[in-house]
């Protein structure tokens, strides 16, 4: 298996030392990476950590010069890999605390399908108006009305979770810069 330019040179055996080993840091450490469900399942992790344990063999390999049987059990082998599986979770840890405030809410669609549908319990349709009514009091009619459009056109939002301001421009028949400002000020009025 290769990946970027180094080779993993783990056999089967190898990795079943590893996996005694380590098994439980693998688990204790996926643990204690959080805070976006999407990007970071417990499984993912796991999974992630033993491709990080495989780079740390690999890595330890070039800096030594010396072959896994060679260092398997060393003091300065068991330390350098550790430090990678803790840097791992530092670094995967920071980048998602700098999306936190976007992902701190996602639910999985497939396990929460009720998330993709616009109706109540007793299948009526969501009232948009009646929404708009009970929040009247903080929003402009125009902010109402670029609201609307982000409801009721999902295509509106970008994959990357920021509003198409064009798209959004044209359902509510305004310009482009009043749009953008609308929802800048929306973005004061919504964000925590």
């Amino acid at each position: 298996m290769e990946r970027g330019t180094e080779r993993m040179t783990v056999s089967s055996e190898q990795w079943e030392k590893i996996d005694t080993k380590y098994n439980g840091l693998f688990w204790a450490i996926s643990h204690k990476i959080s805070g976006d469900r999407a990007l970071a399942s417990l499984e993912d992790n796991f999974a992630d950590l033993q491709i990080v344990a495989l780079e740390a063999v690999a890595g330890f390999e070039k800096k030594t010069g010396r072959k896994f049987d060679e260092f398997w059990g060393e003091k300065l082998f068991d330390q350098y890999f550790k430090t990678c599986l803790w840097n791992f979770k530092n670094n995967k840890g920071a980048r998602i605390a700098q999306r936190y405030n976007i992902n701190r809410d996602v639910v999985s669609t497939s396990q929460n399908e009720e998330v993709l549908k616009l109706e109540g319990n007793d299948g009526s349709q969501f009232d948009f108006e009646f929404f708009l009514e009970d929040i009247s009091t903080q929003f402009t009619e125009e902010q109402k009305e670029v609201i609307e459009a982000l409801v009721r056109c999902p295509s509106c939002v970008k994959q990357n979770g920021s509003v198409n301001i064009s798209k959004v421009a044209k359902k509510v028949d305004m310009g482009w810069q009043v749009t953008a400002d609308i929802v800048k000020s929306l973005d004061k009025v919504l964000a925590p």
